[in-house]
Parts: C-alpha cells; sequence; structure tokens
C-alpha cells in the first residue's frame, strides 16, 4: 500500500492529528495543502479579522516552509471568506498583499461562505515543489486577468496538469455579465472551452470540475450542467458542486474551477 508523503509545520502536529487530517501531502512533484485558517496553537482563532487572515498567511508559510516551498511556489488559491460583502476589502486590499509575493500571481477562486467553523477566513493551496516548473497563460479569448498580474492557467511539470482559475462571466471585450444565471452559465462555459482550446486539450481532458453556485438549489444546479455537458462531452472527470453565500462580485452567479490534463 502507498503511504502518503505528509508534510508537518512544526508545532502544530498534535492538533492536525487530534482532528485527523493532514497539513499538507506531496505527490508527483506538487504539493496539496489542506485549507488554512488564522488559528493559535490551542487551535482558537484570533479574534481581530486582519490578526485572523495574517495568521492563516503565517500558517499557511510554515506548512510551505516545511515542504521546502515558498509562497512563489503556489499554483492555485481558493480563498473562502464570511460575509464578503463586510471582509473582503479588509482581506484583500489590505491584507493579502503582505504576503501575496510579486507577478506574475498564481490562479485565485475566490468564494463567499456562511461557515468557517468559526473563522473568517480560510485558505486553500497546491504549489509545485521546487524542482517542478510552472508554466503561466492568459488566453485573449477570456477576459483580461493579466492586466492584474493574475494567471487563468497555470501549468505544472512534469505530470503536465493545468490549474485553471475559477471563472466567471465576465466577457474578454469587457462587457457586462449576463443577468441570469443560464445566460452566465453559458460564458463560463464559454471561457471554459478557450482555455481547452489554448491547450490543445478536449472535454476528455478534464479531470476535475469544482462549481459554485449562489443561493444553490438543485433547478439552479441543472441549469448550469446543460452548459457544462455539452463542454465535457463524454468526458466523465471528477466534480463537486457547492452553494456558496456570495462571489467575488455581486453581480456574478456562478463560479467554475477546472483542472485538466495537458495531452
Amino acid at each position: 500500500m502507498t503511504i502518503r508523503d505528509v508534510v508537518f509545520a512544526p508545532g502544530r502536529q498534535a492538533l492536525n492529528e487530534m482532528h485527523r487530517y493532514s497539513p499538507a501531502v506531496r505527490s508527483n512533484g506538487m504539493l496539496f495543502v489542506s485549507g488554512q485558517v488564522g488559528s493559535r496553537e490551542d487551535g482558537s482563532p484570533e479574534p481581530e479579522l486582519k490578526a485572523q487572515v495574517r495568521k492563516a498567511f503565517q500558517n499557511l508559510n510554515a506548512v510551505l516552509a516545511a515542504a521546502d516551498c515558498t509562497f512563489d511556489d503556489v499554483v492555485d488559491v481558493t480563498i473562502f471568506m464570511v460575509n464578503p460583502a463586510e471582509t473582503f476589502d479588509t482581506i484583500w486590499n489590505e491584507v493579502a498583499p503582505e504576503y501575496w509575493g510579486q507577478a506574475p500571481y498564481p490562479n485565485v477562486t475566490g468564494v463567499g461562505v456562511t461557515w468557517l467553523a468559526g473563522f473568517d477566513f480560510e485558505i486553500k493551496v497546491t504549489a509545485r515543489i521546487p524542482s517542478t516548473s510552472v508554466s503561466r497563460y492568459n488566453p485573449p479569448t477570456i477576459w483580461d486577468m493579466g492586466s492584474l498580474g493574475y494567471s487563468q492557467i497555470s501549468v505544472a511539470e512534469p505530470g503536465r496538469i493545468a490549474f485553471l482559475s475559477g471563472q466567471v462571466a465576465w466577457l474578454p471585450n469587457g462587457g457586462e455579465a449576463p443577468k441570469d444565471l443560464a445566460g452566465q452559465a453559458k460564458v463560463v462555459a464559454v471561457n471554459l472551452a478557450s482555455a481547452l482550446k489554448e491547450l490543445n486539450a478536449s472535454g476528455k481532458d478534464i479531470v476535475m470540475l469544482r462549481v459554485y453556485v449562489v443561493d444553490a438549489t438543485t433547478e439552479k444546479f441543472q441549469q448550469v450542467q446543460t452548459f457544462l455537458d455539452e463542454l465535457k462531452g463524454d468526458g466523465m472527470p471528477s466534480i463537486t458542486t457547492i452553494g456558496v453565500q456570495a462571489l467575488y462580485s455581486p453581480d456574478i452567479l456562478v463560479e467554475i474551477e477546472m483542472v485538466v490534463r495537458v495531452p
């Protein structure tokens, strides 16, 4: 049986084992890091938001350092925020830049949630082991992320796995997103298809889809699924569907992350 190659940050192994999870696992040149929160050594949250976000980044950096990585090695980021309408500006514009490093930045997906086990912020990342190279792309057929210093697609060698930033219904020409969920899902699917074309990949190469829908219902997920069926064709990727409180912007109703095997 294969044994997981687990990475522990100094001083926190007992807390990880008590809660029965690994802070990070190395596999095939990649480091998969559990979501990090602003917990003190006893597991309790920092009570003030800025201090909590800083502690989450410090905990993340401790895990990365234990694997001989830094934030510069991060390929893909998902951030979770409780009440993003109230907390996003503080998290993203005041605290995150202290830890985010220099452009080109990693992929990023931001999600508003209702509960994080007593915390207000969580950050989950996938990083490359330093011996693994990363190529980054910003196709002109997808809305402009490159001018902000972010990447739409990051491809990690040697396994040739592409991580996509969460795709929303923003248009390459800067036009407004459709107001309805089905219209937005159609634009998102077009953006994802553009990414596949950039990678010379097809629906059969999709490894994973993660779908976030605001105020989700089964009927809403079915509206999105119609366009995902067209995207993946005969492919049968893993898929996770998540109902959320909010996404990056109040006008955005759906966001989809994708991981692709590059042919």
